[in-house]
């Protein structure tokens, strides 16, 4: 277990088994604020012998993300990801390629599974900052489950979009969704190729 700070406020890392699951779970959560209300990010991986012996991770593209709402920094997000990345669970990662990571100024699908995925990036005006965003296209389902990633412009009335630094871009988790880890980590990468995450 660990704590981390930012911003003023504390997010906790813990790793767990899931027994539901059988699976070794990987959950940030928010500590600022009332119990339930902080934001909460799980990585889900599972186990490929629940009946025999210690936990044995299945491939990575088994893996899962449960994104549960709320709000993530940035540095908070990649600091937990290294983590879990660090702990050895994510075995046999596809190597992701430029063209993988690659996200033209229009819609952008990905497939995954027999799912389909669409990532979208645009200026918000409303808050001032570029926005990437993920969702899973259900045809006919009313749900509104989504994530999305934003760099404040750090000029935001007038020239070109100049990202703020990586401190002040955020994870927002809208509903409560599970997303296949490498889709979630597509999409972070991706953003990273754009070379829009700058260092403080």
């Amino acid at each position: 277990m660990e704590v981390q700070r930012h911003g003023g406020k504390l997010y906790e890392f813990a790793s767990l088994h899931s027994s539901p699951d059988n699976a070794w779970e990987h959950e940030l959560t928010g500590l600022t604020g009332a119990p339930g209300t902080g934001p909460c990010l799980s990585i889900v991986i599972p186990d490929a012998a629940p009946d025999d012996g210690p936990f044995t991770p299945m491939p990575a593209r088994h893996a899962f993300v449960r994104a549960g709402g709320g709000q993530v920094p940035w540095p908070v997000l990649t600091e937990f990801v290294d983590l879990v990345r660090a702990a050895g669970d994510l075995v046999a990662e596809p190597v992701l390629t430029a063209a993988d990571t690659a996200l033209p100024l229009t819609l952008n699908a990905w497939e995954h599974d027999g799912r389909r995925y669409e990532v979208n990036q645009f200026h918000f005006a409303d808050n001032g900052s570029w926005c990437y965003e993920l969702h899973e296209v259900v045809p006919d389902s009313t749900a509104n489950h989504y994530i999305d990633v934003q760099i404040p412009d750090t000029q935001p009335d007038g020239g070109p979009f100049v990202p703020a630094p990586s401190d002040r871009v955020t994870l927002t988790m809208h509903g409560d969704w599970t997303i296949p880890w490498p889709v979630f980590d597509r999409f972070l990468a991706a953003i990273r190729a754009a070379g829009d995450i700058v260092d403080p």
